[in-house]
């Protein structure tokens, strides 16, 4: 059965067959291969995208999320260079806007339901998917950043609870993020990272599930 996901990825291939694609790669600094296919690591799955579609190059499942957002980030028109000042995709819209009131941000809450208090298995998940630790600036957290996409860096935090707050686990993108791809773009990519976080807790690698 064709899921709406599905009919998604199916009406950008139009735009992807008319996309210049050598362009597209060298202004992302990508690798393009003899064929004209673009060559990109995305949450640590190789993938080859060419005018017809996006295909991983393991040949295992893979979620059709994770393909869309691929051709979205081919056909923008973004330049320039990450700036490493991080925020929450709230910050960045009055859309979908709930860091105001104390509660974790819709995408955030599925990463504090899975991973709660263990910090450890978050950083071990963390650092499957590419993500290197940090130092952090707050007290009481630890944090991570991932390189999600060639020049779309992800902060991750994780804040520890106290009396007064429960534990936060909070992902931020680089402020430079809407020069390369719209909001809801962003949003879409933050669900194709959180969802990567959780599944390969679950099946402890990186692959193999959609």
């Amino acid at each position: 059965m064709t899921s709406s996901y599905d009919v998604i990825y199916e009406a950008l291939l139009p735009k992807l067959a008319k996309c210049d694609l050598r362009e597209s790669a060298a202004r992302f600094g990508l690798n393009i291969d003899s064929d004209g296919q673009i060559a990109i690591n995305f949450l640590k799955r190789d993938y080859l995208i060419s005018n017809t579609g996006v295909t991983q190059v393991d040949g295992k499942p893979v979620n059709i999320n994770n393909r869309s957002i691929l051709i979205h980030y081919v056909l923008s028109q973004g330049a320039g260079e990450p700036v490493y000042s991080f925020k929450p995709l709230f910050r960045m819209t009055t859309i979908f806007s709930s860091g105001d009131t104390g509660k974790a941000s819709m995408m955030d809450a599925p990463l504090i339901k899975t991973f709660g208090n263990d910090v450890d298995k978050l950083a071990e998940t963390v650092m499957k998917l590419g993500g290197k630790s940090e130092s952090s600036q707050e007290p009481y957290s630890q944090c991570w950043i991932m390189d999600v996409l060639p020049k779309i860096p992800v902060k991750i935090i994780f804040r520890e609870a106290d009396e007064d707050f429960p534990v936060e686990i909070q992902t931020q993108f680089d402020e430079s993020a809407p020069d390369f791809l719209e909001f809801e773009c962003l949003a879409f990519l933050c669900g194709c990272l959180v969802r990567a976080l959780i599944k390969t807790a679950e099946y402890g690698t990186v692959d193999g599930w959609e």
